[in-house]
């Protein structure tokens, strides 16, 4: 007899119901086997880099691929010639890296070259990971950037090696969530080609926290990004002031989400021209921002949006200018708050606060250092 052909397994395979668990089992018997019903593949989540020489051959129609193991410039260019249809790549790494710590299994990791190959062939990415990738920098993702025009969303937090050149190219794109969170060599020319160029039209959420290298003159750059509705500005260190935020937070009036925190220069000033300006807030973190008193925090009395209040590590009120904000802001399902704030509650217990028919939870911390970590 003879054997069975590709396109016999794979009218075999497609006779197989997609529910049940026989698909998979199908892929096991054999590499002919797997071969056929890697042609039916859309999405691959791998744990096994050395088994893609297999899969990827035979994946025409992969849409999302997702690996957090080390890759070589080998498996991305393979991935390349194999997936011209990918849309969704999330190859960021699974663990944090210490530059510093003795060398490891991701020394050999891909770089700029593999990075390119993708880029060049892979036109239809739309949502790209490459977090923690330590090797990728800006030859990279400028390649990336400028060759999938349906990119619309970035994620390069902790790819220390990408500067403000990648930004110039990211400037220039159509992205709409873009998150930067510790690429540490970003400065403020960084946030001015992002201000500049066609993503101030289009950007919606940005992550900035500890790109410390940054200042008020940078930050005030972001005022052009009308369409921001999540900002994070977390850890970005002393030179990010009361000055540069309440300028920045006066134009960006439909800001949703904002992180502060740990923001030691920002203080009541700032939650001034927030509370007034920023009506669409649903939720504000402010902690560590040590410098905030009663006065900062009655800029949110009567708000009617805000939904999220967090101000651990902030002692420079009491419960009765707590109570007196919380009990008019209609929406407020959360607060976070030290016990060490003046005057405190009068029942140690107390952990929610009625407003109208809703209650408010209340999360209450000794000790929040950990935070800052």
């Amino acid at each position: 007899m003879e054997p069975l052909g590709d396109d016999e397994l794979l009218y075999i395979f497609d006779k197989i119901p997609c529910y049940i668990e026989d698909k998979p089992l199908f892929a096991q018997v054999s590499k002919q086997f797997m071969k056929v019903a890697c042609v039916r593949l859309h999405r691959l989540r791998s744990c096994f880099p050395d088994m893609l020489f297999d899969i990827l051959p035979s994946s025409p129609n992969m849409r999302r691929f997702s690996c957090s193991k080390p890759l070589s410039n080998t498996h991305l260019k393979l991935l390349a010639h194999s997936c011209p249809k990918l849309e969704l790549l999330g190859i960021g790494s699974a663990q944090d890296h210490d530059p510093s710590s003795e060398p490891g299994e991701f020394d050999s990791d891909f770089d700029d070259d593999g990075l390119r190959a993708v880029g060049n062939s892979c036109s239809h990415l739309s949502e790209v990971s490459l977090s923690r990738r330590l090797h990728v920098g800006d030859a990279g993702i400028v390649s990336l950037v400028t060759s999938s025009k349906n990119l619309i969303k970035l994620n390069l937090e902790g790819c220390i090696r990408v500067t403000d050149e990648s930004l110039k190219a990211i400037g220039e794109s159509g992205i709409h969530n873009l998150n930067l969170e510790e690429c540490c060599l970003i400065t403020d020319l960084g946030l001015e080609y992002l201000a500049v160029g066609d993503l101030k039209k289009c950007l919606q959420h940005l992550n900035l926290s500890k790109c410390d290298r940054i200042s008020d003159n940078g930050v005030i750059h972001l005022k052009q990004m009308v369409g921001l509705t999540h900002l994070n500005l977390s850890k970005c260190g002393v030179h990010v002031t009361d000055a540069g935020i309440a300028a920045l937070l006066s134009q960006l009036t439909n800001i949703e989400i904002l992180d502060l925190s740990w923001l030691i220069n920002v203080a009541d000033i700032s939650l001034l021209a927030i509370g007034s300006k920023c009506l669409k807030l649903k939720e504000i973190n402010l902690n560590g921002c040590e410098a905030i008193s009663a006065e900062g925090l009655r800029a949110f009395s009567g708000h009617q949006t805000l939904k999220r209040l967090t101000l651990f590590s902030c002692y420079n009120f009491s419960w009765e200018d707590v109570e007196s904000v919380a009990l008019t802001c209609v929406g407020l399902k959360y607060l976070g708050l030290m016990k060490s704030i003046k005057t405190p509650m009068p029942e140690p217990s107390f952990d929610y606060l009625q407003i109208g028919r809703w209650y408010c939870g209340i999360d209450w911390d000794e000790d929040s250092d950990y935070l800052f970590w």
